[in-house]
């Protein structure tokens, strides 16, 4: 019913643009060259949206509020805008005209076909696939069998109505059938990464009610859990997956770290010398937790050595010869042995543009090396890490946003270009059915904290009303791609939980305790941020003070090479 509405909403909006602009084609004027596509249209300028564009920074440029832009062109969601939309600008005078110009807000790419079938291209969604052939999401939805409109994959081939059909059967016929190259198991939903020591899980549990959230994220630290061999801390485990199950939360238990019972290099962080250990830990939590913990994400970037080293001293870092595809494969077996309908899914990688072999491998390299070893048949779902670092969610490689200095350079700065490249990966590797489940993302903001080091200096760029925009923008763009299954924002309180200035950099929660835009943003239902009200949120703060800029590097801090032609 949403769709439908926002789509009825877009329609009117964009035939009264069209009507004014039409009575007006013989007195516009039109505007010298600019970077910036603006026309002039009687009742006002109207501006083209561009790729990275968000409905905050467009306010911004004409000096106008979000919910005066949303008034004016009948938007209903405020963080869903796309590339080619054509928006008025309420209160802007339309400049004196002198010439004609006939220049049309926005042209199709191409004609579509009278009927037979469509192929659906990267950043397609059901709504726009029914506009470009005249015809509803409702009508496709029954022509193709589509149990769910949100979940559409690239490449897959979809049914059309004949030129002057609606497509739509004379009374409504509900259908079940099952899409057969839709992703399996759970579809796209909304989760988010908590930090727990130390805090008050009744107050976290309220916190991620009010974010509409339907999963949490725990990581959990071997290491900590089990600092003897056999004997595992139930006592604080029972306490989490008591509290999230009782408020009706999914589970995502990250499991990653070994004890130093189970290594023989303890420099960095690695996998255990014998991987039935770790094979054996996860299968007791499964075990224990059948029910109530529903996803296991197996490790954390494992194609960063600090995350997989076997560093006997500082002079000689290396990888673990051991391989990450055989931990999984273990993992796998003894999760379903014990668990069956739990969610087995591939480590989060590290978008991290480098491929020397000694700190890092390329996150695009490591996922196919992943498809060569059977990644197919050792988890139900294909981790992700899209971080965006300054650059807007929508925003592609490699041309730098306005106000970002830095960390433009590369594909793996960007949200979109990590999610394409992956989903590239999974297709090629005839994979189609496999989801991509997004285990960390977000945008950090250093607007309310002590200033970053050089190696943070990217959240310099980024201010609270962007990261709030920004958010809630990759949550619609999730649900567009239609591949996508839940994703984890991190995080809500790392200024209170967390261990290091990274994590307050990208929380919700202030370092005073107070929510920032962003938390009322998805609190809101994806409202701008400026019509938020911030209200205060109890959560037990474990730190005085931010940790100084020297004890909070990147998670690459050990990156010190430049990237290889690879990478």
């Amino acid at each position: 019913m949403r769709h439908t509405r926002f789509a009825v909403v877009l329609t009117v909006a964009f035939c009264i643009i069209a009507l004014a602009t039409t009575a007006a084609a013989q007195e516009v004027t039109a505007e010298p060259a600019s970077p910036t596509p603006t026309i002039v249209a009687a009742t006002g300028q109207v501006y083209i949206v561009r790729l990275g564009d968000t409905l905050f920074k467009i306010a911004q440029r004409f000096n106008v509020t979000t919910s005066q832009l949303a008034e004016a062109n009948g938007i209903t969601n405020p963080a869903l805008i796309y590339e080619g939309q054509s928006l008025t600008i309420p209160g802007v005078p339309a400049a004196q005209p002198t010439t004609t110009s006939s220049q049309p807000t926005s042209a199709p790419t191409a004609e579509p076909p009278t009927s037979g079938t469509y192929t659906v291209q990267v950043g397609d969604t059901l709504f726009k696939i029914a506009v470009r052939f005249n015809t509803t999401t409702a009508a496709l939805i029954n022509l193709n069998g589509l149990s769910n409109p949100n979940i559409i994959y690239v490449g897959q081939t979809l049914k059309v109505p004949a030129a002057g059909e609606t497509g739509l059967p004379p009374t409504p016929v509900p259908t079940t059938a099952a899409d057969p190259g839709a992703p399996v198991g759970y579809g796209f939903d909304k989760g988010i990464e908590v930090f727990t020591t130390g805090q008050d899980l009744a107050s976290v549990a309220t916190s991620v009610d009010q974010l509409g959230m339907g999963w949490v994220k725990q990581v959990i630290y071997w290491r900590d859990v089990e600092p003897v061999r056999g004997q595992i801390d139930y006592a604080t485990l029972d306490e989490i997956v008591n509290r999230f199950s009782s408020a009706n939360l999914k589970i995502l238990f990250t499991v990653t770290t070994a004890p130093t019972w189970a290594r023989s290099y303890i420099l960095e962080n690695g996998p255990s010398d014998s991987l039935t250990d770790y094979g054996t830990f996860v299968a007791t939590l499964a075990k224990r937790y059948t029910g109530r913990v529903q996803a296991y994400e197996i490790w954390n970037e494992p194609n960063r050595r600090s995350e997989w080293s076997c560093t006997e001293s500082p002079e000689k870092p290396t990888f673990c010869k051991a391989r990450y595809s055989d931990l999984l494969a273990i993992s796998y077996a003894n999760i379903k042995a014990v668990d069956p309908g739990a969610v087995v899914v591939s480590a989060g990688l590290a978008p991290t543009g480098y491929n020397d072999g000694v700190n890092a491998i390329d996150d695009r390299i490591f996922l196919s090396g992943l498809y060569i070893a059977g990644l197919k048949d050792m988890a139900d779902a294909v981790g992700a890490h899209p971080l965006g670092w300054a650059n807007p969610p929508d925003s592609a490689c490699c041309s730098a946003p306005e106000g970002v200095d830095t960390h433009f350079d590369n594909p793996s700065f960007f949200f979109r270009n990590t999610l394409d490249d992956y989903r590239k990966i999974i297709v090629d590797s005839g994979d189609n059915s496999t989801p991509i489940w997004i285990t960390k993302f977000g945008w950090g903001t250093s607007e309310d904290t002590p200033a970053p080091g050089a190696n943070d200096v990217f959240v310099s760029y980024t201010s609270l009303e962007e990261q709030a925009a920004y958010i809630t923008r990759a949550y619609e763009l999730a649900t567009e791609l239609g591949f996508v299954g839940p994703m984890f924002l991190s995080n809500l309180n790392g200024c209170q939980g967390g261990s290091d200035a990274e994590s307050c950099y990208y929380s919700l929660i202030s370092p005073t305790g107070t929510p920032r835009p962003a938390f009322n943003a998805l609190a809101g239902g994806l409202l701008p941020p400026s019509l938020m009200t911030p209200t205060p949120v109890e959560l037990v703060a474990t730190n005085e003070a931010l940790p100084t800029v020297e004890e909070t590097p990147l998670p690459m801090d050990d990156v010190t090479v430049e990237p290889t032609a690879e990478g």
